[in-house]
């Protein structure tokens, strides 16, 4: 009995230790459960609100339209590759047809052409032809071993409209040109002997083409020269000035049209820069530049 007492002595005097630390535990079990209640409360509450969080965070404005072209032109000017070069990129049809008929000018005579092509034969030799097509194309063929096909009602001359069929500037076929010029050869092929010396920049070739006293218009103000020495002496920057080479390269010799008194302007037909010639029945050409304006 008395060993009894002293172990229900004992146990009374673990047991407020044991309450204790059960109570701590409990304590503390019901603090971690309350905040994970409360987070859990404060997430599943409200999923839409969270959802709206995310993507306020990864929502980016969409583009307006204006921005976007304006992206998409940038792009298109230019895309510069790893190594530096700039990428071929796409351009507007009529920015191409633009861009592509300048260059093709800048590179007169085109060679290597392929396809059906159109203009006045501006030079023709034993084995090439260069012909004049419209907005101031130049293209030269040359012939093969075999020789050229041709189906033409007076033969090739100088001034004449032809059809030229090619493969990689290789003419294998001349026909007759289906549009008729409005001057006629003579005319046409002076024409065209102005044209290569503006293009080439020949002072002596154009003076051979002019008749004096010619008339000159320079930047400093106008000038009549009495021949071709005084002609010679003149700035070539100002008679082939990039005005007035452009507008000559430009003229379209279809529509080269004869004015009163055997008259010709080559070049803007209103008013400047543009190059007049002339019959001149002393000349062998038959014609005669008479102002360079």
């Amino acid at each position: 009995m008395r060993k009894n007492r002293e172990e229900t002595k004992q146990n009374r005097k673990e047991r407020p230790a044991e309450n204790g630390r059960s109570v701590l535990l409990s304590l503390f079990l019901a603090a971690v459960l309350a905040l994970s209640l409360t987070a859990c409360g404060q997430t599943g509450s409200a999923p839409g609100n969270a959802q709206g969080a995310a993507a306020a965070e990864t929502e980016v404005p969409a583009e307006t339209d204006s921005a976007a072209d304006a992206r998409n032109g940038e792009t298109a000017a230019a895309q510069e590759t790893a190594d530096g070069s700039v990428a071929e990129t796409e351009m507007p049809e009529e920015a191409q047809t633009r861009a592509g008929t300048e260059e093709l000018r800048e590179e007169s005579p085109v060679t290597g052409a392929t396809g059906s092509f159109e203009g006045i034969v501006v030079d023709a030799a034993m084995n090439s032809l260069v012909i004049a097509a419209r907005e101031g194309i130049w293209y030269s063929f040359s012939y093969p071993e075999s020789g050229v096909e041709t189906e033409l009602s007076e033969g090739l001359v100088l001034g004449m409209s032809v059809l030229v069929e090619s493969e990689e500037g290789i003419a294998s076929r001349i026909l007759d040109g289906p549009t008729q010029p409005a001057a006629d050869r003579d005319a046409l092929t002076f024409a065209a002997d102005i044209l290569f010396a503006c293009r080439y920049e020949s002072m002596d070739s154009l003076a051979n083409l002019a008749g004096f006293p010619l008339y000159v218009k320079l930047e400093d103000g106008d000038a009549v020269v009495q021949d071709g020495e005084e002609f010679l002496a003149l700035p070539p920057e100002q008679i082939f000035s990039e005005e007035r080479v452009t507008a000559l390269l430009s003229a379209d010799l279809y529509e080269l049209t004869e004015l009163d008194g055997g008259k010709f302007v080559l070049g803007s037909d209103e008013g400047t820069p543009n190059i007049t010639f002339q019959r001149d029945e002393g000349r062998d050409s038959g014609f005669a530049v008479t102002g360079i304006n």
